[in-house]
């Protein structure tokens, strides 16, 4: 039993380790493809992966960077009207969002002992001033795009 705790906390260090290239290219049917390792003969583009935000700090404002190279054409011409209206994939990403929000911000409040764990793996524990000021961001956040 030990030895499969060992090696499945491995395995998710190394999937986490693994993860932090991308590559992007369309192949010879036109189809956008996805991979960690780059194609053989096609043209490509790294594609930056971001962490996840930590707690309190993540923006619920959808993510405006296109990669480097991509345009596209139909923004200038598009409707304001039509700009405005997130589609349902889009409101439903952005429930999803709300409720972790919620869940965090509901955790922040109920819990004065917060902390956090470290790049180097060092635990931390948050201080009063940095939890009020985590309560805050995200009363801002569910006001501002959870309403």
């Amino acid at each position: 039993m030990r030895k499969i705790v060992i090696s499945a906390a491995l395995s998710l260090v190394c999937t986490s380790a693994m993860a932090t290239q991308m590559y992007r290219w369309v192949d010879e049917n036109g189809v956008t493809q996805f991979s960690q390792q780059p194609p053989a003969e096609d043209q490509y583009q790294r594609m930056q992966v971001k962490p996840a935000p930590e707690l309190g700090t993540g923006s619920l404002a959808p993510d405006t960077d296109s990669p480097a190279g991509e345009q596209t054409e139909s923004t200038e011409s598009a409707e304001p009207a039509a700009a405005a209206q997130p589609t349902p994939e889009q409101q439903a990403k952005l429930a999803e969002q709300c409720d972790a929000l919620r869940a965090n911000l509901t955790t922040m409040q109920n819990n004065p002992r917060l902390r956090r764990t470290l790049e180097d793996g060092t635990v931390e524990r948050i201080g009063e001033d940095e939890r009020q000021a985590m309560i805050a961001k995200a009363q801002a956040d569910l006001q501002e795009h959870c309403q």
